[in-house]
C-alpha cells in the first residue's frame, strides 16, 4: 500500500474518532478530557490530508503549517490524557508556546537543510510529543482505579513504542536522508504500524470513557450527591461486605440528627441549610477513624456506624462529634452574610455483630435520638443498657475539651 493510500485512511480514521468524541463530550456533563481527545483526533486527521494536498514530501516552508496541526493534535491528546486522570493540564499559553517554539525550529531546520531538515524536525518532535504521552499514561495507571488501568497501560505502550519508531525516523531522514520515510521496508512497517495504533487508539479511549462513565453511574447509586456521603443504597453494600466477613467486627449505630435544622431553612434560606448539611458532612468525616463508615441517613440525619469492641469507643466518639460540631462555624453559600451555628443531638445504639440485629439497632439508636431531643436536644443518649458506658466517655471527652 503507498504512502499516499495509508495517509488517507489515517487521516478518515482519525477524523472519524474525533466527531465522535465530540459527540459524546456534549452528551456528558463533565466529558473529563474527552474533547480535548476529539480535538486532537480531528487535528491530526486534518493535518494529515493538509499534508497530503500539499505534497507530505516536500521540502517547503509551507508544509511546517501541516506539520505544526500535527503537534496541535498531539499536545491535544496529552492535554485529555492530563484532565481525564486528573492531574493539572497545559494551558492555552503553554500550547502557543509550544507551537510558536516548534515552528521556530522547523522554519530553521528547513531553511538550512529543506525537505531533510522539516521531516527531521517533525519526527523528532512527534517522537517526543508520544513519549510524554506515554509517561503520561503510564503514570496516570498508577493513580486510577483498577478497572481504568488496563486501557492505560495499553495507550501507553501503543504511543510507546510508537514514539521510539518515531524518533528513530527522524534520526535516521539526517543521517541518510528522505528516501527511507517513505518508500522500503522501513517505510511500509511504521504505516503499518501507524495504521494499527490509529484502529486501536479510538476504541481503547472509548473504553477508557465507559470505564469512567460507569464509575461516575456507580457513585451516583451509591453517594448522596449533596454532601457526596454514602446514601442508604451504598450503605446496604457496605454493610453486606461488613456482615461477609467471619467473624465480623461489632458495630454500634449512631445516629445523628441537626438541631433546629427546618428554621435554619425557614430563616436563612435551603442554599444556607445546603451549605451546612455539606459543611457537617465534612466534620463527620474528619473525625471518624478510618474503619468507621458515615452515611446520609435521610433529610438532616446522618448514621454512623462504628467499630470495635471497645464498649467505651462509640459514646465517647458520639460526645466528640458533638463538641467539633457545636464549635463549627459552617459557611454559607453567600459569603457576606457571615456563617451558621448548629448543634447536633446523637442517639447511639447497643453493640451488634449480626445482620439481623441490624433494624433492632437503628431503632435504638433512633429512640435514644427522639431521648435526646426531648431532654433539651445538644446531647447525646445511649441506647438503654449502655448508660454506665456512655456516662464514663462523656466525663473523659469532657474533661480533655
Amino acid at each position: 500500500m503507498d504512502p499516499g493510500t495509508v495517509i488517507v485512511l489515517l487521516a478518515l480514521n482519525l477524523v472519524g474518532i474525533g466527531a465522535l468524541l465530540h459527540l459524546i463530550a456534549r452528551r456528558m456533563a463533565d466529558p473529563a478530557g474527552l474533547r480535548a481527545f476529539g480535538t486532537g483526533a480531528l487535528a491530526f486527521g486534518l493535518a494529515y490530508l493538509l499534508r497530503l494536498g500539499m505534497g507530505f514530501s516536500s521540502g517547503t516552508a509551507r508544509g511546517i503549517l501541516s506539520d505544526t496541526g500535527m503537534i496541535f493534535a498531539t499536545l491535544s491528546f496529552a492535554i485529555g490524557l492530563q484532565r481525564f486522570s486528573g492531574a493539572v493540564a497545559m494551558n492555552r499559553r503553554q500550547v502557543v508556546l509550544v507551537l510558536l517554539v516548534y515552528v521556530a525550529l522547523a522554519g530553521a531546520a528547513t531553511g538550512l537543510w529543506q525537505g531533510v531538515g522539516r521531516h527531521a524536525a517533525l519526527n523528532l518532535a512527534l517522537g517526543l510529543g508520544y513519549g510524554v504521552l506515554a509517561t503520561l499514561a503510564f503514570a496516570a495507571a498508577k493513580r486510577e482505579i483498577a478497572p481504568l488501568r488496563l486501557p492505560l497501560r495499553v495507550l501507553a505502550v501503543l504511543v510507546g513504542l510508537l514514539s521510539l519508531a518515531t524518533a528513530a525516523r527522524g534520526v535516521a531522514v539526517m543521517a541518510v536522508g528522505m528516501q527511507p520515510l517513505f518508500a522500503g521496508p522501513w517505510a511500509q512497517a511504521y504505516y503499518t504500524y501507524s495504521i494499527v495504533v490509529i484502529t486501536l487508539i479510538g476504541p481503547n479511549l472509548l473504553w477508557m470513557v465507559f470505564v469512567r462513565l460507569n464509575e461516575r453511574l456507580h457513585a451516583l447509586a451509591t453517594h448522596d450527591a449533596l454532601t457526596g456521603l454514602l446514601n442508604r443504597n451504598g450503605l446496604e453494600q457496605v454493610m453486606q461486605r461488613h456482615f461477609a466477613s467471619r467473624p465480623p467486627p461489632p458495630l454500634v449505630l449512631l445516629l445523628v440528627d441537626i438541631d433546629h435544622f427546618k428554621r435554619i431553612n425557614d430563616e436563612q434560606g435551603h442554599a444556607a441549610g445546603d451549605a451546612v448539611l455539606r459543611s457537617l458532612a465534612q466534620t463527620l468525616k474528619a473525625q471518624v477513624r478510618g474503619g468507621d463508615v458515615v452515611a446520609r441517613w435521610g433529610g438532616e440525619e446522618f448514621l454512623i456506624c462504628c467499630q470495635g469492641s471497645d464498649p467505651a469507643r462509640a459514646p465517647a466518639l458520639a460526645e466528640r462529634l458533638r463538641l467539633a460540631v457545636q464549635a463549627e462555624r459552617h459557611a454559607r453559600l453567600d459569603a457576606s452574610r457571615g456563617s451558621t451555628d448548629c448543634t447536633v443531638s446523637i442517639g447511639v445504639s447497643f453493640a451488634f455483630n449480626d445482620r439481623s440485629t441490624w433494624e433492632a439497632a437503628a431503632r435504638a439508636a433512633d429512640d435514644a435520638l427522639y431521648q435526646a431531643k426531648r431532654e433539651g436536644r445538644n446531647r447525646v443518649v445511649v441506647a438503654s443498657g449502655c448508660a454506665a458506658v456512655a456516662a464514663q466517655a462523656t466525663r473523659g471527652i469532657q474533661a480533655g475539651a
